[in-house]
């Protein structure tokens, strides 16, 4: 090789190294090859920004806008509707009936967008039939990833290998060019889900059972009442005349008020803890958080410490508190902020006593803790506070009711995914100028807003896409795809060319789960171009094997957004993922490569 294939390998190998640490933002990472590329003169500066007029790209941001139109004019929520009236008593046809309407919606919208819709549905569903959550939510995770594989619009790698076939070749990928290969796939998935898989998952288990769980049982699940204590006013506190924002509880002494009982002469009345609510002589307070901070509290204010009863939970409860469980939303703005940064009780009226992370439940310093994808928290407050948050992008309330929805518009966002899907299947437009237009015109009639426009846009993918397209084209140029190619092809004695593919999906697999799929798809996309070159299958074949490896993400959490969103609802540790998605990996291997072997 040159010395600008030695750049170009270089890049590759730093650029996967950053993308698995994560030690610097993935954006900065993907952002700073094609200056890499430019400065060291590997590719011309046209090259270099290939990235930001990729027609794939394009397509993508118009798809965003079109799934972020489908969900709020409640398409979605119509199809999870249903799903709560067919989804059966008994797990196998539960499941059945989750994964198909879960893997239709996910083929025309975003995975984790589907998944989020979708979550509250099978909570509830879950506590109407008895199953356990844990024998659900995998399920619908796995869905949405396998929905993906339906169509050229169902996840980013599809459009990307679409894209640059077209380049290579003239000819792309149709709308759905995918769906041989990906109905059998999805297929396959949904009946070992179904027959096999959700034997696999951990059984009832209490405290796995979060999803869409009554009060009560979130209060045992999470401890509530091991960390909860009442504390008297007398005349001596300095409390009285202080209100709740004023004497700091949180920021003093890292404790939430739940509730305040107050006399009011012959009766109790239960007071909302709004940060503005001044304490009186007599008020009981009930606050959640560590024995130790509970009794300095006490001691520094004078008041009278007292341990809640086993029933106080329960009476709280019926006080007008109520109790949710929140998980964070794909693109959630809150990730990687804390709840105090958020000032989340300030604007929301709720207080968030319980966080669930990997398995364990987290009740010290919530506000302090910096929320992770994956981590579902308790919150208590009034119900129409509750209510008021279940329309905030950024969170998604499990279990939470789906009939006050409006979905007036659902038909015209149908109309409006059909003026993006029509036009390329018949040749009239491509796909990133029907995708934008769709996307313009959800906006128009108010099917997606502005704001929700705004946020469905995921800028970490597009980010990657435009700075690994050109380094996709500088491992092509520089010879680096060929040499990586002949590796693969060293193996054609062992496996054959059929094996050939499964190999391509086999890397493909790996690169996606430890950087990106989209990522992975670029980088793999001309390797896979010269691997076709010099066997007997075509191009094409070998692109859909990269394109289906890189939507195999079962066997880690992290391996995709989809996985950590159910992974606290669902009550999984990694282990569950392993188990399952081992076997679900290997059966979407095979179909993949005996079925592409045709083509």
């Amino acid at each position: 090789m040159d010395p600008h294939g030695w750049v170009a390998l270089g890049t590759l190998i730093v650029a996967v190294t950053l993308f698995i640490s994560k030690r610097i933002p993935l954006e900065v990472t993907a952002l700073s090859i094609p200056v890499v590329l430019a400065i060291t003169r590997t590719l011309p500066t046209k090259d270099c920004l290939a990235g930001f007029g990729n027609e794939a790209v394009i397509a993508l941001g118009g798809i965003f806008i079109l799934g972020a139109g489908l969900q709020e004019a409640g398409v979605a929520t119509i199809v999870a509707r249903g799903l709560e009236r067919l989804g059966g008593r008994g797990p196998t046809r539960a499941i059945f009936v989750i994964m198909v309407a879960v893997a239709i919606l996910s083929a025309f919208m975003s995975n984790a967008a589907a998944v989020a819709v979708f979550l509250p549905a099978v909570a509830v569903l879950a506590r109407r039939t008895g199953i356990a959550p844990s024998r659900l939510m995998m399920p619908l995770a796995y869905s949405a990833i396998l929905g993906g594989t339906l169509t050229l619009i169902g996840t980013t790698p599809n459009l990307i290998l679409g894209n640059e076939l077209l380049l290579r070749t003239g000819t792309g990928l149709g709308m759905f060019d995918f769906a041989p290969v990906g109905i059998a796939v999805t297929a396959v998935g949904i009946a070992f889900m179904a027959l096999v898989g959700w034997r696999m998952l951990p059984s009832v288990d209490p405290r796995a059972q979060l999803g869409g769980a009554a009060p009560n049982d979130l209060a045992q699940q999470y401890g509530l009442g091991k960390h909860l204590y009442c504390m008297k006013v007398v005349a001596a506190s300095t409390v009285v005349g202080r209100t709740i924002a004023e004497v700091g509880l949180r920021k003093q002494f890292g404790l939430d008020v739940v509730l305040v009982m107050r006399s009011t002469g012959m009766r109790q009345v239960a007071l909302d803890p709004d940060p503005r609510l001044a304490f009186e002589v007599g008020d009981l307070i009930y606050v959640e958080g560590e024995a130790e901070k509970g009794w300095r509290f006490a001691e520094e204010e004078t008041l009278q410490f007292g341990l809640v009863e086993p029933d106080a939970v329960e009476e709280i409860l019926g006080r007008g508190v109520s109790l949710a469980e929140v998980t964070l939303a794909p693109r959630s703005d809150a990730a990687g902020k804390t709840l105090e940064e958020l000032a989340f009780r300030e604007k929301h009226g709720l207080n968030v006593v319980a966080v669930w992370r990997a398995s364990e439940v987290i009740n010290a310093a919530p506000a302090n803790l910096q929320l992770q994808m994956g981590d579902a928290f308790l919150l208590a407050g009034p119900s129409d506070k509750l209510r008021e948050l279940a329309h905030d992008p950024d969170y998604v309330v499990i279990g939470n009711g789906l009939d006050t929805e409006d979905v007036r518009r659902a038909p015209l966002a149908v109309l409006l995914l059909l003026v993006a899907i029509v036009p390329p299947l018949v040749g009239l437009l491509p796909l990133a100028i029907s995708a934008l237009a769709s996307a313009v015109l959800m906006i128009f009639t108010r099917c997606a807003s502005v704001d929700g426009a705004r946020r469905s846009f995921d800028v970490t993918i597009l980010s990657l896409l435009v700075g690994t397209i050109p380094l996709g084209i500088a491992l092509d140029r520089t010879g680096v795809a060929a040499h990586l190619a002949e590796g693969i092809l060293n193996l054609r004695t062992i496996v054959g060319d059929q094996g050939l593919l499964g190999c391509l999906f086999v890397v493909s697999a790996v690169l996606s789960t430890t950087s990106n799929n989209g990522a992975a798809a670029v980088i793999l996309a001309p390797v896979a171009a010269r691997v076709a070159d010099l066997s007997s299958f075509s191009v094409t074949a070998a692109f859909l094997a990269v394109a289906y490896g890189a939507s195999c993400a079962f066997i880690l959490p992290f391996a995709h957004q989809c996985n950590l969103m159910v992974m606290s609802p669902g009550g999984y540790a990694t282990r569950d993922f392993v188990r399952v998605g081992i076997p679900m990996s290997i059966l979407m291997a095979l179909t993949t490569a005996l079925l592409l072997s045709a083509v």
